[in-house]
C-alpha cells in the first residue's frame, strides 16, 4: 500500500507565509553593496589616520619642572644592606664593650657586659624563698 506522492505546488503563495521564493537573488545589488562597504571602510581608515596625525603634530607635552619625590616610609630598600648591618654591629659592639655615662647627674654608668657578669657572679643574684611564704601561709590558715 503505497501512498501517492503529490509533486504539484500551488502557483500563488500560501497565506501563512510557507512556500519558496519566486525570484532569484540580485547579484548586481550584492556587488554594489560590497563596493560601497569597501569604499566606506577605506574612507574611515583615512579619516582615522588623519585624526591621529593631526593630534600627533599639534600635541605639546606640558613643561614639567623637576620636583624631588618624597622619600618612602621606613624601612627602605637599601643598595648595600650589608654595610648598614656592619655599621649596626660595630655600634652594638662598642656599646656592649665600653664604659660611658648614661646619666651623669644621676650617676648612672654603662659598663661592659663581661665586667657586669663578673660583678653579678661575685655578689650573687637576689634570692627569695617563696616556698617558705607558702608553707607559712598554710600554717596560719589552719589556726
Amino acid at each position: 500500500m503505497e501512498h501517492p506522492v503529490n509533486m504539484e505546488h500551488p502557483a500563488a503563495p500560501s497565506p501563512n507565509g510557507t512556500g519558496h521564493e519566486q525570484r532569484e537573488v540580485d547579484v548586481r545589488f550584492i556587488v554594489v553593496s560590497l563596493i560601497v562597504l569597501l569604499i566606506g571602510a577605506f574612507l574611515v581608515c583615512l579619516l582615522t589616520i588623519g585624526i591621529f596625525r593631526y593630534f600627533h603634530n599639534t600635541y605639546l607635552p606640558p613643561q614639567a619642572t623637576y620636583v624631588q619625590p618624597p622619600l618612602p616610609p621606613e624601612p627602605r630598600v637599601e643598595d648595600k644592606p650589608y654595610l648598614q648591618l656592619q655599621n649596626l654591629r660595630t655600634l652594638e659592639d662598642h656599646v656592649l664593650s665600653t664604659y660611658a655615662w648614661v646619666d651623669e647627674t644621676a650617676g648612672t654608668v654603662r659598663i661592659p657586659v663581661d665586667r657586669a657578669m663578673d660583678i653579678v657572679a661575685q655578689k650573687g643574684l637576689p634570692y627569695h624563698n617563696y616556698l617558705d611564704d607558702i608553707t607559712k601561709g598554710s600554717k596560719n590558715a589552719k589556726q
